[in-house]
């Protein structure tokens, strides 16, 4: 697993320019989620329904350019890396699609069975939605609502962030290898998520977790460091590129350990289900 991070650390220093879709994408969609608020119900399924169109082309394009950044490693070749943005979201954008369909169907499934199993386990803390809007308003309301609360409240509350806390941790667990699946042996969305789940939890399980848990603290160390010294606009745009730089290590790091340990055969693909 060493050998592979070190690996992805050379890919995305030698192709830092995938991170410029990533980039382009993030503050493209800002402004349009910005502009697009306040519209009404129907307005509101419009924004949404464009915004996945969106976030379909730019996944599809910038997916594709990290599987060639990693099967194709050529680091005098940035132009024509940035070109294949297009040949994916020419050949990717349906299939990214569908992904995005199952990826919404998966969340709501694992979130419905966590809202159940707290209902069932924690128990309602008995606060209504205006006592949380009200809560919200300012440091000193929040001061106020966490002081009005009782000690048994205070506790399951704690306990649902828990279960929220791991139940979007196991969500991202399952579909870590979704994507890298759809680009390395099978394009159908339907498909490839089981083919990714078996590769998920087949013989190099303990290995997974390991590269999955790393990335976590990787993660909430960046925004930690956030939170501490945010409040400086300097450090701010540096933790603001760092985050953009994780990002696009993440994504290469799991494609480049998919591609690796479950799609390539000496020089070929590894396509079998």
């Amino acid at each position: 697993m060493i050998k592979v991070i070190k690996e992805s650390f050379l890919i995305t220093n030698n192709h830092i320019s995938i991170a410029t879709p990533l980039i382009l994408f993030s503050l493209i969609s800002t402004m349009y989620l910005i502009l697009s608020a306040g519209n009404g119900t129907l307005g509101l399924i419009i924004s949404i329904t464009l915004f996945l169109l969106m976030l379909g082309a730019f996944l599809s394009g910038w997916f594709y350019m990290i599987k060639k950044s990693v099967t194709e490693n050529d680091s005098n070749n940035e132009i024509s890396l940035i070109k294949e943005f297009t040949s994916g979201v020419g050949e990717y954008f349906l299939i990214i699609l569908g992904m995005l369909v199952n990826l919404i169907i998966i969340s709501t499934v694992l979130i419905s069975c966590s809202v159940l199993i707290g209902k069932n386990i924690i128990g309602d803390p008995e606060i209504t939605y205006s006592q949380l809007t009200s809560a919200v308003a300012n440091l000193e309301s929040m001061k106020a609502f966490a002081n009005s609360l009782s000690q048994e409240q205070l506790i399951k509350i704690n306990s649902w962030n828990i279960l929220i806390f791991f139940t979007m941790i196991l969500n991202y667990f399952i579909i870590m290898f979704y994507p890298p699946a759809i680009y390395f042996k099978h394009k159908n969305p339907f498909l490839a998520f089981f083919v990714s789940f078996k590769d998920l939890f087949g013989r190099f399980f303990l290995n997974t977790i390991g590269l999955f848990l790393i990335l976590i603290f990787i993660y909430f160390c960046i925004n930690i460091s956030n939170a501490v010294f945010g409040n400086n606009i300097f450090i701010h745009f540096i933790i603001t590129l760092l985050n953009f730089y994780y990002l696009t290590f993440t994504a290469v790091l799991v494609f480049n350990y998919y591609y690796t340990n479950f799609a390539k055969i000496g020089s070929n693909i590894d396509k079998t289900i």
